[in-house]
């Protein structure tokens, strides 16, 4: 391993309350509904990586690196309950998300049915890769400090995001740990890759298109102040991942990539400056 991140455990219970729900942010709604629509996904991807990783634990004789997966699982868990609880909220909102959770459950059903182990772990490494990608442009943006972001969503995603920082590399480790650097465990990584690239960001791009267009008709069948029929629901990719960096991306595929290579210590620091303390558990010290 290249550099070791410390990984926090921090317990969290914000409130979420459905009258924030609809519109919780001042950002554009195409933005604010592309990450309804990945809250939506959260619970279900989560336990996967978590299930990915779980399942080559025993195999771990470095110390560190066991340590690490037992606080990565734990960091997964917390998020994936935490966004529950969120889309909870969305839903007695009537914020749409069904779709975009149908389209993942099928996804990570065809991985876990068509696929071996350690392709599993591979699907989840390039997942990692591209949520720190998302996770480092969402702490680097100033709208959780701007005064139409609600308090407890925006707490729930940058907490997220830093903690996705501080994991970035668990998932990758483990893969190397047990598979090595060879060019078979290369090969077999950025195949993994492209088959998320092509298959998934397939898959999400159908049912955000299915999402959008229900949510155009379901609004227009109501229109009402309420429901801001000016604004359909019309959860685009583009919206954020058009912003993010091909160059981050591609480093993925290069034979001696690490995800430590990336420095995003600096927005880590950040946010810890801007939430000393933060859902720390009692007798652990902040960085």
């Amino acid at each position: 391993m290249q550099h070791v991140l410390e990984i926090v455990r921090r317990r969290v219970r914000l409130a979420y309350a459905p009258e924030r729900a609809r519109r919780w942010t001042a950002m554009p709604r195409s933005t604010e509904d592309c990450l309804n629509a990945l809250s939506s996904l959260f619970p279900i991807g989560e336990a996967f990586f978590c299930r990915s990783v779980a399942r080559y634990r025993d195999r771990i004789t470095d110390p560190i690196l066991r340590e690490q997966v037992s606080q990565f699982i734990y960091q997964e868990a917390m998020h994936s309950k935490e966004h529950s609880r969120a889309n909870d909220a969305l839903r007695e909102a009537n914020v749409l998300g069904k779709e975009i959770e149908t389209a993942g459950r099928l996804l990570i059903g065809f991985t876990e049915r068509c696929f071996p182990p350690v392709t599993r772990l591979a699907v989840t490494c390039a997942l990692e890769h591209c949520t720190t990608m998302l996770c480092a442009k969402l702490l680097a943006m100033p709208w959780p400090r701007d005064a139409g972001t609600d308090k407890e969503f925006g707490k729930l995603w940058t907490w997220h995001a830093a903690e996705e920082i501080e994991h970035k590399a668990v998932c990758f480790d483990v893969y190397e740990h047990i598979f090595g650097k060879g060019i078979l465990a290369w090969i077999h990584r950025i195949g993994a890759m492209i088959g998320v690239t092509l298959i998934g960001g397939g898959g999400l791009l159908v049912a955000f298109g299915v999402a959008s267009l229900k949510g155009l008709l379901k609004r227009e069948k109501a229109a009402t102040p309420e429901n801001d029929p000016a604004e359909p629901v019309r959860p685009s990719m583009r919206s954020i991942f058009a912003t993010l960096s091909l160059d981050g991306y591609l480093d993925y595929y290069r034979r001696h990539f690490h995800p430590s290579q990336h420095d995003h210590q600096p927005l880590l620091d950040a946010w810890k400056r801007e939430n000393p303390g933060f859902g720390l558990d009692h007798g652990h010290k902040a960085a």
